[in-house]
C-alpha cells in the first residue's frame, strides 16, 4: 500500500520504523497492519520479507561503497550471530556497523588471507600511521 502524503516529510521519519534487516524506513500503518494479521516477520520491509539479503550494499561517509553480508543463522537480542551450540558466531566489533556482518573485512581483528588491502584496511592503515607520526612529533 502506498504512503499517504502529509504535510511535512518529519511526520514521516517520527512515525517510521526500520526494517529489522536492511534499515529502510516502513510506515508505522504498514507494521499494524501486519501485526493485526499476525504476519511472521512484521518488522522486515517488502524486499527482505520477499527475499532475504544476500549482501547490503552502501555508501559509507568515510569508507566509500561498503559491502556486507548478513548472518543467515539464529541472532542473540543485540543481532550478533550465533552458532550452532548458541556461541558467538566470528566475535568482535563490526567495524562497518551492522552486528549481524559476518565479512571479514569488517570484523576487528580478522584477517582473510589476500594479496591486496581493500578500502577499509588501507584506511585504517593511514590512521594509524597517522597517530604513529603525531606521537613520535611530540616526544
Amino acid at each position: 500500500m502506498a504512503r499517504t502524503n502529509t504535510k511535512e516529510d518529519l511526520d514521516l521519519r517520527k512515525h517510521d520504523y526500520s526494517c529489522e534487516q536492511c534499515g529502510q524506513g516502513i510506515p508505522a500503518t504498514t507494521i499494524e497492519k501486519r501485526r493485526n494479521r499476525k504476519t511472521e516477520n512484521a518488522g522486515l520491509c517488502a524486499d527482505c520479507l520477499r527475499q532475504p539479503q544476500k549482501q547490503i550494499i552502501y555508501q559509507h561517509p568515510v569508507l566509500g561503497e561498503i559491502t556486507c553480508y548478513p548472518y543467515k543463522g539464529d541472532v542473540d537480542e543485540l543481532w550478533r550471530p550465533l552458532d550452532a551450540s548458541g556461541g558467538l558466531f566470528r566475535p568482535g566489533v563490526r567495524l562497518c556497523g551492522h552486528a549481524d556482518c559476518v565479512n571479514l573485512n569488517h570484523i576487528a581483528g580478522k584477517q582473510v588471507h589476500k594479496r591486496y588491502a581493500n578500502t577499509l584496511e588501507t584506511l585504517l592503515a593511514l590512521a594509524e600511521a597517522q597517530d604513529y607520526n603525531r606521537r613520535t612529533r611530540t616526544n
